[in-house]
C-alpha cells in the first residue's frame, strides 16, 4: 500500500478549498501547516485500514493467514497458505515455552522465517515438529533394530 496516494488526494482537496476561498496567503499557510500535521495521522489510518482488511480477508479465507507487515515504512498485506503451517492435528496451541536466545540466533531465526514467508512462531513450530518427528523415527528404528538382532 502506498500512503502517499491518500496524502496526495488530501492535499489536492485542501488546495481546491484554498482556491475556492480566494487564494488568501494566510489561508494557504494554515492549509500547509494542517497537511504537515496530518501526515502521520494519515499514515496510521492507512495502517489501521490494512489491519482491518487483513482481519476481514482472513475471516473469509479460512485456509490462509493474512498479516500486515511494514515494507519500507508502508503497510503491506502478506498472505500465507495455512497448508504451509505444520500439522498439529486437533491439538490447540495453548502450551507455551519461554526461550532465551542469543540475539544473533534470534536474528537468524527471523531471517529464515521471513525467507519462507512465515511468522517466527510458525517457522519455529514447523521446525521443532519436524526435528521431534525425525528424532522419534530414528529412536524407533534403533529400538526396532535392537529387538531384531
Amino acid at each position: 500500500m502506498d500512503t502517499s496516494i491518500a496524502m496526495s488526494r488530501l492535499e489536492a482537496a485542501v488546495e481546491q478549498q484554498v482556491l475556492i476561498s480566494g487564494g488568501d496567503g494566510e489561508m494557504e499557510a494554515m492549509a500547509s501547516a494542517l497537511l504537515a500535521a496530518l501526515e502521520p495521522v494519515i499514515h496510521q489510518i492507512a495502517l489501521d485500514l490494512a489491519e482491518q482488511a487483513a482481519a476481514e480477508v482472513s475471516a473469509q479465507l479460512s485456509s490462509h493467514d493474512i498479516d500486515v507487515v511494514l515494507k519500507e515504512g508502508e503497510p503491506s498485506l502478506q498472505v500465507r497458505s495455512r497448508r504451509d503451517s505444520p500439522e498439529i492435528g486437533a491439538e490447540s496451541l495453548d502450551a507455551r515455552i519461554t526461550l532465551r536466545l542469543p540475539p544473533t540466533l534470534k536474528g537468524q531465526v527471523e531471517v529464515a522465517a521471513e525467507e519462507l514467508g512465515e511468522s517466527v512462531n510458525s517457522w519455529l513450530l514447523r521446525t521443532l515438529s519436524s526435528q521431534a518427528s525425525e528424532r522419534g523415527r530414528r529412536r524407533s528404528r534403533r529400538i526396532t533394530g535392537t529387538i531384531e538382532t
